[in-house]
């Protein structure tokens, strides 16, 4: 590096003490002239600029062959920087979802946005190493991709779309709306009480299959690995839920219940500072006396199986909990209209239509049973327990058997 020349003291003259230090400094470096296209991406274009330069360079030769030296060169290197190129734009394209070509880079961009693998997606990218060792989970989904091109290009569809999707329980509406997500809760529904001191939320929660929220729904043994008062299949979409949620899964023993499955998921969404309790659901139990008229023909035996069959508490049925919601009104004319879709009968009347219990009216003539805003209709026609909703169906007509 040039070394600058030694400063100098000039004085004016007006003043012997003022003097100003001068430095002489070197001129600018000239600037370098560039004329690249740095523009310039492929092989022909590569080729054809460093052809003109050489033609500049030596501008006496008149004849350029593909046999020269130069010009091997030239191609030589026109066919490197056209692969590097190349490289360079797979490695750029790699920075953008909707560039991106391998399926670990999707899989990362994804999951910068919070998008998340469907378990039905998961369980079918395991399920490819049957008998073999299972990798994990990202490994799984990155090959499982690399087979099914198309289910990468939906999740690369899907995944920007979640965004804009409410996880957070903010308002009582989110708090009933997430509850219900969960596979284990038919019905929720939020509010919020004071406390003398903050408010806090509580939350009516009413579980599938009518279970309890605070009973035990296992029998302590060590070695299961599902509650065994809930059905296989419920328990697997619970596993499921939380799996592809990343919901931490409560360990299967005698102190598991519904409501320390929902706490999971209510710690990882309710807002910090906010207390939530969960609460069971009020039930209204009702009492329901049907008579029918079956055709000729039709057993009377078999047509009372199959109202019941319509009209049972179990998933699916008339009265499957959580069926109608919260405050919903039960009408004799819904009751009526389901029995009249069961073939084989042909007249359908209610002789019984009112709530359970003592004191309570008869309402087949008005022809709706009224329910609180937190109250749901119950009828578990269980013989044991008579206090949940009964029943009963009364079949004339048809044939004997």
């Amino acid at each position: 590096m040039a070394e600058l020349a030694p400063p100098s003291l000039v004085f004016d003259g007006t003043c012997p003490d003022c003097g100003e230090r001068q430095q002489v400094l070197p001129l600018p470096i000239p600037g370098v002239e560039d004329d690249f296209d740095w523009k310039v991406r492929d092989y022909d274009s590569y080729r054809l600029f460093m052809m003109q330069e050489l033609a500049s360079r030596f501008p006496d030769r008149r004849r350029w062959t593909s046999a020269d030296m130069e010009v091997v060169i030239v191609e030589l290197l026109s066919a490197a920087l056209d692969r590097a190129s190349h490289a360079m734009d797979r490695v750029q394209a790699e920075r953008y979802l909707d560039t991106a070509r391998r399926p670990e880079s999707v899989r990362r961009l994804l999951q910068m946005i919070g998008w998340q693998a469907d378990a039905g997606v998961m369980e079918r990218a395991r399920a490819e190493y049957v008998g073999a060792e299972i990798p994990t989970d990202a490994e799984a989904l990155e090959r499982y991709w690399q087979r099914h091109p198309s289910a990468m290009e939906a999740a690369r569809y899907e995944g920007p779309h979640q965004i804009a999707e409410q996880h957070r329980m903010v308002t009582l509406q989110d708090h009933a709306d997430m509850m219900q997500r969960h596979p284990l809760c038919a019905l929720a529904q939020a509010r919020m009480v004071w406390s003398g001191a903050w408010h806090t939320i509580l939350v009516s929660a009413l579980l599938e299959d009518a279970l309890p929220l605070d009973t035990p729904i296992h029998d302590g043994e060590d070695d299961a690995d599902a509650p065994t008062l809930m059905r296989r299949e419920l328990w697997d979409q619970v596993v499921a839920f939380h799996n592809a949620r990343n919901l931490p899964i409560p360990p299967v023993t005698a102190a598991l219940s519904g409501r320390t499955i929902l706490r999971t998921m209510i710690e990882q969404y309710r807002m910090i500072g906010s207390e939530v309790f969960l609460e069971g659901a009020r039930a209204a139990p009702i009492t329901v006396s049907i008579s029918i008229r079956a055709k000729s023909g039709y057993f009377r035996s078999e047509l009372r199986q199959a109202v019941a069959a319509v009209f049972t508490s179990d998933q699916g049925g008339f009265f499957e909990p959580g069926r109608l919601g919260f405050g919903a009104p039960l009408y004799a004319s819904d009751v009526i209209d389901a029995t009249m879709q069961i073939e084989g009968v042909a007249v359908a009347c209610l002789n019984l239509f009112r709530r359970t219990g003592r004191g309570q009216e008869d309402q087949s003539s008005e022809g709706i049973i009224i329910v609180e805003d937190d109250e749901y209709i119950q009828c578990l026609n269980d013989p044991r327990a008579p206090e949940h909703g009964t029943l009963r169906i009364t079949v004339q007509g048809g044939e004997t058997g």
